[in-house]
């Protein structure tokens, strides 16, 4: 089995190591009448894997050429993002900030000793706080000191974090064994998708919501979309097609499917549980329950439906976040 290491900070090395992620093909009844194959991104580090590294990439470069020591961020007490930061603070010689959700507890969550062990600095704020992450006073208030250090926001999902998903896509194009009529990845904040959008030439790009967000993702993806320039404008991002056919695969679109947040982020219901368990159970492959889950039980329920009218051969991408399953036991 494949395992990747990221073990220098510049951007060739990262996509050298990105070109050599294997993708599977999956043969199983839960997706009939289409070719689906996985990127498995989850391998690209043992701890600095899927999306969440390409979205950090850029950020840290930028603090390593402007010798900036500390990186600072924040998530909640599951972050993938939170625990990715630290890792690659430690790897790479950075002090780390994480701004937390809440109270301190009792008892850290998993991914939080982990952050702590890396010699992650954890900051514990109330909810009010933590609404106010976005704006110019934030870090003062919280007593972070600013002139030292590089703010990424939570999840990594800022300019440099898409032109890092917008990398994930280049290097599709150029390493995927078979050409693709789709590629899918789950949509949290739209960096990732926004990114995957600009980086592909020629795949539909499908986006699966995974939390409730009204019209927020959408109209990030546009905004993210017109900070890169790209072939895409505003009007040819649609939500929940009926059906998938080659006049919109020619037409220069992506699509945001909002059907399946299943009642919320980090919602995990009997259905979509079962669905995770008879899917790794029939692929081998672990997926996490707040994302690659949610995106590849839409994928089922749209291919058992008969949504895909001429376009069949399917890239899902795999992001990660195995290190969250901790959390449900």
């Amino acid at each position: 089995m494949f395992s990747g290491f990221l073990d220098k900070l510049d951007v060739q090395a990262f996509t050298t190591a990105a070109m050599n992620v294997p993708y599977e093909q999956l043969h199983s009844d839960l997706f009939p009448g289409i070719e689906v194959w996985v990127r498995r991104d989850d391998l690209l580090d043992p701890l600095i894997s899927g999306n969440k590294a390409y979205k950090l990439l850029y950020s840290l470069v930028e603090a390593k050429e402007r010798q900036i020591e500390t990186v600072v961020t924040c998530g909640g007490a599951w972050s993938n993002h939170i625990h990715a930061t630290a890792a690659a603070g430690a790897r790479f010689g950075f002090n780390t900030v994480g701004i937390i959700r809440g109270q301190r507890p009792s008892s850290l969550s998993a991914t939080l000793r982990d952050a702590e062990r890396f010699g992650m600095k954890l900051v514990f704020v109330n909810r009010a706080q933590y609404r106010r992450r976005s704006e110019v006073e934030f870090l003062s208030e919280v007593e972070v000191e600013e002139d030292s250090s590089l703010f990424v926001p939570e999840g990594g999902s800022n300019l440099a974090g898409v032109r890092g998903a917008q990398l994930l896509g280049e290097v599709i194009g150029k390493s995927a064994p078979v050409k693709f009529d789709q590629v899918w990845t789950a949509c949290g904040t739209g960096a990732t998708f926004a990114g995957l959008a600009a980086g592909l030439n020629g795949p539909l790009v499908v986006g699966v919501e995974v939390l409730k967000a009204g019209d927020s993702v959408v109209s990030g993806v546009c905004t993210w979309l017109s900070l890169l320039k790209t072939r895409l404008t505003n009007d040819r991002v649609r939500v929940d097609p009926d059906i998938f056919t080659s006049d919109e695969m020619a037409g220069g679109v992506v699509c945001l499917l909002k059907g399946f947040h299943g009642g919320g982020y980090a919602k995990y219901s009997d259905e979509l549980r079962r669905f995770q368990c008879g899917f790794e159970v029939e692929t081998g492959i672990p997926i996490d329950p707040i994302y690659t889950s949610k995106l590849l039980f839409a994928l089922s329920a749209y291919a058992k439906v008969k949504h895909f009218k001429e376009s069949k051969r399917i890239l899902v991408v795999h992001s990660g976040g195995l290190q969250g399953r901790r959390g449900l036991n």
